[in-house]
């Protein structure tokens, strides 16, 4: 009785957190600031002379990214605040590939090397030609925006 009562703990346990996951993993592709589209985002780039935030994140694993997703990307003063002054792209490493084509795949694997990104979060600024003018990795476990917040003024700044 006790191992029945185990098996069915662990069952409802892994599809609670799968779907909490999913639903984390599935909101920032749904924003619509975020392209989904490499190409399309670093034409954009080049036409509206805007530097690209490109976040590399395992949206469906890493713990870290998560909370930078809920602490920053979908609160209203980033969205509010940045939507204009940047193109949005997400690198996303998911265990689960269903929620990355095939091109996204592609596309994110040559960012990651071209970029030399090794760990998650990692959020990589490049100017409209694809130079890299800042970088900050990781998030606090404190859970302070501020660090982010500070970091994407000062790009702001310096592409100006």
């Amino acid at each position: 009785m006790k191992r029945v009562f185990f098996s069915f703990f662990i069952c409802i346990n892994f599809t609670a957190i799968s779907f909490a996951q999913d639903n984390v993993a599935m909101h920032i592709i749904s924003e619509n600031i975020w392209e989904q589209d490499f190409l399309k985002a670093e034409k954009l780039t080049k036409s509206s002379d805007k530097p690209m935030l490109i976040y590399f994140t395992g949206s469906d694993w890493c713990g870290p990214c998560k909370m930078l997703v809920a602490d920053i990307f979908e609160t209203d003063k980033f969205k509010e605040g940045y939507k204009d002054e940047f193109i949005f792209y997400e690198a996303d490493f998911p265990r689960n590939l269903d929620l990355v084509s095939v091109t996204q795949r592609k596309d994110n694997n040559k960012l990651k090397q071209k970029y030399g990104v090794k760990s998650y979060p990692t959020i990589v600024i490049v100017n409209s030609k694809g130079k890299e003018i800042g970088r900050k990795k990781s998030y606090s476990l404190m859970r302070d925006p501020s660090y982010h917040y500070s970091f994407f003024d000062e790009m702001l700044k310096k592409y100006r």
